[in-house]
């Protein structure tokens, strides 16, 4: 052991003679104050009593420099450090000295050998940490921090002063907290970040508690690869028993413009995967009950070029209370967690997915998703979706009470014909435009109950099996009491499914239909369908009154007064609610195209045979003149744009309401025997038809497959393409029957 002389500067210092040394001082022996704060109440332990006899003075050492050559005096010999790197005016405290401690344990924080060397320098420091110039490496004695809270670490006790870039510091804070915890017998170390520390990747170890109100922010411009463990900020693999609260994690804003490129987003952006604000992975085997619990509440999580947060591989999960914002890929995203205990409540989500994706994401999973806020995410406000094999773990998933407005980026053409939905085979999205492609579950148990949604730029809630030709068609889907409007596709878009509850929404003013229905069995009823947004937003905004031009979420850049494509200036002497962010505002709009529009295709087609199996009534349904109110009725294809509804296969029983009844005529027609609706013209000879064009003869619907002259033999076949004697006609179905009802009186 080395002897206990001092040096010269440090007797001066001591004595408090040279500049950059305190004095001699005394502690004395008076209880140490504190008053838990909840956090504490719940992770930390009391604050311990303090207790030093007035036997000798306690020597004060100014900074870390100071104390590495001086050798304690004897067991127990206190000194105190006031600062860990000179002008830092952090990472003081009170050591004490243990000749027992092997100097291998020195960790340049909480252990510190004197016989480690260090230059005092910024890129110095980390050797110091890793005790890589130790001249006494088989040697003991060193000085050890005395905490308050002995399983609390502090990265200014390591050096840590929030400049530059501080990663190695940060993980051996992490390391040095996972030794003590082995120590310990697996006792859980809490971590305290007080402020930002720029780090590029850490290692987080089982039954860590990280704390804020400080965090990581990254300070790397390169594009993350698919390589997770070099590229995420706060990574576990295999981790169990994790909180994370009031952590603030800044992924790097500089990426953002990179990733959200066109030319990076038509490439391949699967290494954003890689890159993410927290990412958590369990056991691959995650239906393991030790796993134990995961739990991230009431962080900021921003900037992130891929999602804010990833729960992958796990049992159980809580996310709750966290603010996220601009992300590239998912704000949350949560994969294969089987547990029944995963949740993500009451979080702030705006602006993510603008690589690709949107809100939630939840895969292979069983889930509670209830009340979040999510504003001006980019493909989805929420995501169910299933691929491979994992898809039979899609079950038990609840989405109820979230508020979504603004979904944003518009890939599906919505142009009014109802083929164009069909892109892609879907999931289940909520507030979505594009949805990934998915094969969908056989039981997938799903609730969405309650939730708010305006301003989609596709549909508003989309329930989606696998396309109709494949062999999967998920069951079990209950939507009901929500509130869809204001969206650019179909309010409520169901299709490719079984078992459907379709009850008590309030859908309205959604562009192309309020109710799109397609090869669905189930029940479809009690809905309000309000075909026109009656009114147009005004709002007062500084003292003005302003009137809204078309339809957009609010924000700093659509504020009245600041965009006048979005809003003009009205006259009215009305009471008017102020004008604040995150609302969808629009003018009076076009009623939708369709209030319920329900699709089967006819025997002969290539999809032939898929007919919706519904029970449809009880529905209330308001066209332009806030009329036609619709009741115990089998089915309703009700259109609201002024023209018949024509083409449509219709059942025994289904009625069509007349957008513009007359007095003393009649409500509606309704059909006594199945088949198409259709306006086509009987079949003649030597006519010229184009390809697609339809045409009725003996009570049958045919389509011209090309373009030609018809010929001297009327189609009579019901099934397949058979040739006039020029034309090949393919059979659709017969033609539907109907009879008048509903006389209106004078």
């Amino acid at each position: 052991m080395a002897d206990n002389r001092i040096s010269r500067r440090q007797m001066l210092a001591s004595l408090g003679v040279a500049a950059g040394a305190a004095s001699v001082g005394f502690v004395y022996g008076r209880p140490m104050e504190s008053h838990a704060s909840v956090i504490e109440s719940v992770y930390l332990e009391s604050r311990k009593k303090l207790k030093i006899s007035v036997v000798e003075p306690v020597l004060c050492f100014h900074d870390m420099m100071s104390l590495i050559g001086y050798t304690g005096a004897h067991d127990g010999q206190q000194v105190s450090l006031i600062e860990y790197r000179q002008g830092s005016g952090t990472g003081g405290g009170l050591l004490y000295w243990d000749p027992a401690m092997p100097k291998s344990a020195h960790n340049g924080g909480t252990v510190i050998s004197p016989t480690a060397g260090w230059d005092g320098t910024e890129a110095g420091l980390p050797s110091f940490l890793s005790g890589s110039g130790e001249t006494n490496p088989s040697g003991s004695g060193c000085w050890v921090r005395v905490k308050e809270r002995e399983h609390e670490f502090v990265p200014e006790s390591f050096g840590a002063v929030g400049q530059g870039n501080e990663q190695v510091i940060v993980q051996s804070v992490l390391d040095a907290a996972k030794a003590w915890s082995d120590q310990q017998a697996g006792r859980r170390p809490v971590i305290v970040f007080d402020r930002l520390y720029t780090v590029n990747g850490i290692q987080v170890y089982d039954g860590f508690v990280l704390l804020g109100p400080g965090g990581f922010k990254r300070d790397d411009g390169v594009i993350p690869s698919s390589a997770v463990a070099s590229n995420s900020v706060v990574l576990g693999n295999g981790i169990k028993d994790i909180d994370i609260i009031g952590l603030h994690v800044d992924g790097n804003e500089q990426m953002q413009g990179v990733m959200s490129d066109p030319v990076y987003r038509q490439g391949s952006n699967a290494g954003a995967l890689g890159y993410q604000n927290i990412y958590i992975i369990g056991k691959y085997a995650n239906a393991d009950h030790e796993m134990g619990t995961i739990r991230i509440q009431n962080c900021r999580l921003v900037n992130s070029p891929g999602n804010g947060i990833v729960v992958n591989n796990h049992s159980q999960a809580s996310l709750t209370g966290n603010h996220i914002e601009r992300c590239g890929k998912n704000g949350i995203y949560l994969a294969q967690t089987h547990g029944f205990n995963t949740s993500v409540t009451g979080n702030y989500i705006r602006e993510c997915g603008f690589v690709y994706g949107g809100g939630i994401g939840i895969a292979h999973a069983h889930v509670n998703a209830t009340g979040n806020v999510i504003v001006s995410c980019y493909e989805y406000g929420i995501l169910i979706s299933s691929t491979g094999v994992g898809a039979r773990w899609n079950t038990d998933i609840t989405v109820a009470s979230n508020n979504i407005r603004g979904v944003k980026r518009q890939l599906l053409d919505n142009s009014g014909n109802p083929d164009s939905f069909k892109t892609s085979s879907l999931g289940v999205g909520i507030g979505y435009t594009q949805v990934f492609v998915t094969r969908a579950s056989t039981r997938l148990n799903v609730a969405i109950t309650g939730n708010s949604i305006e301003g989609a730029e596709g549909s508003g809630i989309a329930c989606m099996g696998a396309a109709y030709n494949a062999g999967f068609l998920p069951h079990g889907l209950v939507v009901s009491a929500n509130s869809v409007l204001l969206c650019g596709g179909a309010g409520l878009n169901v299709r490719y499914l079984r078992g459907v509850s379709c009850t008590g929404n309030r859908v309205a003013a959604n562009f192309f239909a309020d109710i799109y229905i397609d090869d669905v069995s189930g029940s479809v009823s009690s809905n309000t369908v309000v075909c026109k947004y009656p009114v147009a937003d005004r709002v007062i905004h500084k003292g003005i009154k302003y009137e809204a031009k078309k339809r957009h979420l609010s924000s700093d850049s659509t504020q009245p007064g600041v965009n006048a494509d979005c809003w003009t200036v009205v006259q009215t002497s009305e009471t008017l609610p102020e004008w604040h962010k995150d609302e969808v505002y629009a003018p009076v709009i076009s009623p939708s195209t369709y209030g319920i529009y329900s699709v089967s295709r006819p025997n002969g087609t290539a999809v032939s045979g898929k007919r919706n199996d519904l029970l449809l009534e009880l529905n209330h349904v308001e066209g332009v003149e806030n009329s036609n109110r619709l009741s115990n009725i089998n089915l309703v294809r009700k259109l609201v744009g002024g023209q018949a509804p024509t083409g449509l296969p219709v059942r025994n029983g289904d009625k069509i309401y007349y957008d513009a009844p007359l007095s003393g005529g009649r409500e509606g027609r309704i059909c006594i025997a199945k088949g198409i609706d259709t306006a086509a013209i009987a079949w003649a000879g030597g006519q010229a038809v184009s390809a697609g064009e339809r045409r009725t003869a003996a009570g049958k619907v045919y389509e011209a497959v090309q373009a030609g002259t018809t010929g001297n033999t009327a189609p009579a076949h019901t099934s397949g393409n058979v040739s006039d004697g020029a034309v090949v006609w393919s059979f659709i179905d017969t033609v539907a029957v109907f009879e008048e009802f509903g006389k209106i009186g004078v």
